[in-house]
């Protein structure tokens, strides 16, 4: 009976061992590579989109590489490592289908900390092989600097563009990756984090963007940042400035045109309604904007409000829990706008 527990402690320490080893590891990989991952923030032309992602310096070229995704509405773009703010210069590539947006680095505050960014080597997808260790890094969910651990499964065709492939890999993401740094055992940065897909039972198959890809696209420069839309910020801040009746039949435009702003100018159109205190038609407006954009967490904030105010408490701090289930930053109070 000895041998046998002896036998069993010994096999499951070997089942253990190398999991340790991987955190362990880990640990002298964050120290490598952290140093050379950014906040990446950016804020659209009419303020009213924010998008928070990872992004990686590429210390030797001068350059901040992060998803197009994370900055797909323009505006204003701003980056830091840690505490330490990037000064950005010109937008050298904006490649909607490659998802990858690289922008020129001039530098940080103070100038001194430029010398701490580690220059991390990078790996191409060649000499990539299922199996091999793979560490994510970036700011998932908006909390700073997380490293995960998984493997490489392989090359899998991109969905949107088959001629174009993708890592997939096992170290956990989530929405914040975007952007951030996936490396190999050495810290070589084989990779940029850009979709995931989920079965919501634990199962996760996540994609990274091969570093050949975003040369090649920082080579062809592209430029697929929308122009700004002048009509769209005239209404825009008219409705600021509480002009209710003079933009609501433009916004009725605008949200007939199925266009990149329809879902937006819809919940303005409800907020009127809203604010004229026609709570019934108020609810319907915001009951149909959501059947169309379940995820919208300001409309489902609203519908609370107006759920509350006709009398439905609990349904109103129902709709509110969710809210704030759909965005962390409503902890704090009622949307912005």
């Amino acid at each position: 009976m000895a041998y046998g527990r002896i036998t069993a402690t010994v096999l499951f320490a070997g089942l253990l061992a190398p999991n340790a080893q991987a955190q362990d590891h880990g640990s002298t990989i964050y120290a490598r590579v952290s140093g050379a991952v950014a906040w990446v923030e950016s804020i659209s032309t009419d303020s009213l989109q924010r998008y928070r992602g990872s992004g990686v310096v590429l210390k030797d070229q001068g350059l901040l590489v992060t998803n197009f995704h994370v900055y797909k509405s323009g505006g204003t773009l701003t980056a830091r490592l840690g505490n330490t703010p990037l000064h950005l210069g010109n937008i050298l590539c904006a490649d909607k289908a490659r998802d990858i947006l690289v922008v020129n680095v001039l530098g940080t505050t103070p100038k001194a900390a430029w010398d701490a960014v580690p220059a991390l080597p990078i790996v191409y997808s060649p000499a990539l092989r299922p199996g091999m260790d793979a560490y994510a890094l970036g700011n998932p969910r908006g909390v700073e600097l997380t490293i995960s651990y998984g493997l490489v499964s392989g090359m899998r065709p991109n969905r949107q563009d088959t001629a174009q492939k993708l890592i997939q890999f096992s170290a956990p993401v989530s929405e914040g990756n975007s952007g951030g740094a996936l490396v190999d055992a050495r810290g070589a940065l084989i990779g940029i984090p850009t979709v995931w897909f989920s079965d919501g039972g634990g199962q996760a198959l996540n994609f990274a963007i091969p570093m050949e890809r975003v040369e090649d696209a920082t080579v062809e420069a592209r430029n697929d940042l929308p122009a700004p839309d002048a009509r769209w910020l005239r209404t825009w801040r008219r409705w600021r400035m509480g002009e209710c009746a003079t933009v609501l039949d433009t916004l009725g435009l605008i949200a007939a045109e199925n266009g990149p702003n329809s879902i937006t100018a819809f919940y303005l159109m409800a907020r009127c309604i809203q604010r004229s205190g026609d709570l019934k038609t108020a609810r319907t407006a915001y009951e149909s904007l959501l059947a169309s954009d379940p995820t919208h967490a300001y409309a489902t904030w609203r519908l609370g409000e107006v759920l509350h105010a006709a009398g439905d408490r609990l349904a109103g701090m129902e709709q509110h829990v969710r809210a704030v289930r759909l965005d962390d930053n409503l902890r704090e109070g009622p949307p912005p706008y």
